[in-house]
């Protein structure tokens, strides 16, 4: 889940990922080191190089600091920051102790200051709280815990815990199951440009869940987020082209879908079109190009028994698969991301 909006909108990768700027993570601390200062002019501690700073009072120096992989450096000046209340440099310290970066990860820590800072009035911290109670981090699994976290977010503003929370309404182990609230959480997410509710929501259309079901509805939502660059949604795009499921069947279009997944290294992509080629269907027939991408599905642990005798050396082309193997009729998968 996400982290405070100052660092997650230049630095989140993905749910609880991280994408640093500029140095990678191995290099906490490790910039080239500066020249030494003269023997008459001592290094600054943190608190009085912070004091020495324009506009002091606020945390984008320990935020700026993060950015650039200098964990430390950005640790001594939240600290600084939350001694005096800071609940945005408390956030970043629970950030750094969940994750253990530049500190010993320490999930109990985290949540003191996760904690504090939600109290100081940081509402994001909550959906950091919701994050460890869903996946036991530093407490036992606690997923209706999670559910409330995300609601008192919600309240407060914090606009993507919709989509978060829409999860847990079709999470069969949180006790929360509701398919129409997730449909409506996952809108309101949609909504706000979360490409992930796009797809979490073209699926439910799909099937019918919390929805009325529309097939029409679901594939202009999932072309949405392929378009928008959702590999998942690229795949099950791609399906419902070739089927014709809600959309005017097209072989080729789905062809090139699949193999925009497929170089983004999606298994299933890969695979559907390694049959794609080994049939000639929407593509020219090429076993060369099947058994390409075959193999990089294979090395991924995705095997198919009709690819494996299609493609076999030296094998007769093989009769023509059962109905339910055999594109045209490609299965709707869950194609992970």
């Amino acid at each position: 889940m996400p982290m405070p909006p100052e660092v997650r909108a230049t630095c989140l990768a993905a749910a609880i990922g991280l994408g640093l700027l500029a140095v990678p993570a191995a290099a906490v601390e490790s910039a080239p080191t500066p020249k030494p200062a003269p023997a008459t002019k001592a290094t600054p501690a943190v608190p009085d190089l912070l004091k020495s700073l324009p506009d002091s009072d606020k945390i984008d120096y320990a935020f700026g600091a993060f950015q650039r992989g200098f964990y430390l450096t950005a640790f001594e000046i939240a600290v600084e920051r939350a001694k005096l209340g800071d609940a945005k440099a408390q956030s970043l310290i629970g950030y750094l102790y969940a994750n253990g970066l530049g500190l010993p990860r320490k999930p109990d820590e985290a949540i003191i200051w996760y904690q504090l800072a939600a109290r100081n009035g940081d509402p994001q911290a909550l959906v950091e709280l919701a994050n460890l109670a869903a996946l036991g981090i530093g407490m036992p699994v606690d997923k209706k815990k999670a559910a409330n976290y995300l609601e008192e977010a919600l309240g407060k503003g914090v606009v993507e815990a919709n989509y978060w929370l829409g999860l847990l309404c079709i999470d069969p182990s949180s006790g929360i199951l509701d398919y129409a609230r997730a449909a409506a959480l996952f809108k309101a997410a949609a909504d706000e440009g979360n490409v992930d509710a796009v797809y979490a929501l073209a699926a439910l259309t799909r099937e019918g869940q919390g929805v009325p079901k529309n097939e029409a509805e679901a594939a202009r939502l999932m072309g949405q987020a392929a378009k928008a660059g959702h590999i998942a949604a690229q795949v099950e795009y791609a399906i419902m082209m070739f089927n014709g499921t809600g959309v005017v069947r097209d072989q080729k279009i789905a062809a090139a879908w699949f193999k925009v997944a497929a170089e983004a290294g999606n298994p299933v992509a890969q695979s559907r079109l390694a049959r794609l080629y080994a049939a000639g269907e929407g593509v020219p027939r090429d076993l060369t190009i099947a058994r390409h991408w075959y193999s990089y599905a294979k090395a991924a642990g995705l095997t198919d028994d009709w690819l494996e005798q299609a493609l076999a050396p030296k094998a007769p082309k093989p009769d023509a698969p059962k109905a339910e193997e055999k594109p045209p009729n490609l299965p709707g998968v869950d194609a992970g991301n």
